[in-house]
């Protein structure tokens, strides 16, 4: 955004009702795509962010500390190092976790094998990894600033234009989206499927926020995804001053102000177990307006949490043989084609098959093909 959350941020401190909070500065110590993996030490062989420190220069921020990643000498960031080093910390905002989605092949992988029947157990497998990195970086960061206030954030889901694997649509001439046909089913298929594979991941988040009794802020819930203008540049296929296009994965400078005043708004309540969100609206097609909500953070919400918003479907009584028999082959397909549109784009990439791992995957093909043939419809 040409006004980064830091800045709006800044502003929403300096218009709150809290004097705390209006004599508050804000630091920022995140650095761009970063994952669980690296939040200790972001080395950038493995994770380079120098593409983003040249187009922050590029752009022409009016503060430094909007230009610049705080790097160690030896080349490497080390957040929670420079936490430790500040004084007079008294709040922290830690959104992570996003990114192990977004850039890593084999979680992508595991998600997508998950949909695949016999492999339902990867997902869960992923977010048992995923709470342990994350609970071990909630550790580290309230000893570095003990006594601070600790908010904690759940991404916000990508739009239904864009694809993690697959990036935004092309646009022609006249600013209308050319759909190519491997791009297109994979947008279809993450908008469908993106919150069943990652909310046991978010809800190891709510946990954290139980566990320690601070509240989460849930943009998956405030972020419209059918709505161009909260991402990116705010339109698809709308460069912004560096040429950089649209993207469906990065907040615009409307919703960034959701995401401010949604912190502002934690920031201003006692440390609790809540959950806070962003209702928005645009009453007569004129400026967006966001009116926060909030629910307890309790075991009552973790049953029913779905990631993006609705209520996760609970299964009260067990499928019927002949049930399961109908429901695998579409699921089998589901599974096989969410690995399908990954290896394709690993390819065309120059990469390989991603995640493949033929004795499982045999296994289960053969079980599944043991299984008797039951008609497609009943009749």
């Amino acid at each position: 955004p040409k006004r980064p959350l830091r800045v709006q941020l800044q502003e929403a401190l300096k218009a709150s009702s809290s004097k705390a909070l209006k004599a508050s500065s804000c630091i920022n110590l995140a650095v761009d795509q970063m994952t669980t993996f690296d939040v200790a030490e972001r080395d950038p062989f493995w994770n380079a962010w120098e593409p983003y420190a040249q187009a922050r220069k590029m752009v022409g921020f009016d503060d430094k500390e909007d230009i610049e990643y705080r790097a160690d000498e030896d080349g490497k960031i080390r957040s929670v190092k420079l936490l430790e080093g500040m004084q007079n910390v008294s709040a922290v905002v830690l959104s992570v976790g996003g990114n192990d989605v977004y850039l890593k092949k084999d979680i992508q992988a595991d998600l997508a094998y998950s949909l695949v029947p016999g492999f339902e157990g990867n997902r869960q497998k992923v977010a048992k990894e995923f709470g342990i990195r994350y609970r071990e970086i909630v550790e580290s960061v309230r000893a570095a600033a003990p006594g601070a206030k600790l908010v904690l954030v759940i991404p916000y889901r990508p739009h239904q234009d864009f694809s993690i694997v697959m990036g935004a649509p092309d646009m022609d001439a006249e600013g209308v989206k050319v759909e190519d046909a491997l791009g297109g089913v994979g947008r279809s298929f993450e908008t469908r499927f993106l919150p069943e594979m990652v909310t046991p991941m978010v809800r190891e988040i709510l946990a954290v926020g139980r566990e320690v009794g601070c509240p989460v802020i849930d943009l998956s819930r405030t972020l419209k995804i059918d709505e161009e203008s909260h991402y990116g540049t705010g339109r698809i296929g709308e460069a912004n001053e560096l040429g950089a296009p649209w993207s469906g994965a990065e907040p615009s400078d409307i919703s960034t102000k959701f995401i401010a005043r949604l912190i502002e708004h934690a920031l201003s309540n006692e440390q609790e177990a809540m959950l806070y969100w962003g209702d928005a609206k645009q009453p007569g097609g004129k400026n967006w307006q966001m009116t926060v909500r909030q629910d307890n953070n309790d075991y009552i919400l973790a049953e029913d949490y779905k990631f993006g918003g609705g209520i996760m479907k609970k299964v009260v009584k067990g499928p019927t043989e002949e049930e399961v028999a109908e429901a695998n082959p579409y699921w089998f397909g589901i599974g096989i084609l969410a690995t399908l549109l990954l290896s394709a784009q690993s390819l065309m990439n120059g990469g390989d098959v991603v995640g493949f791992e033929r004795d499982g995957f045999e296994a289960v093909l053969q079980q599944q093909v043991a299984e008797p043939a039951q008609p497609w419809s009943k009749g």
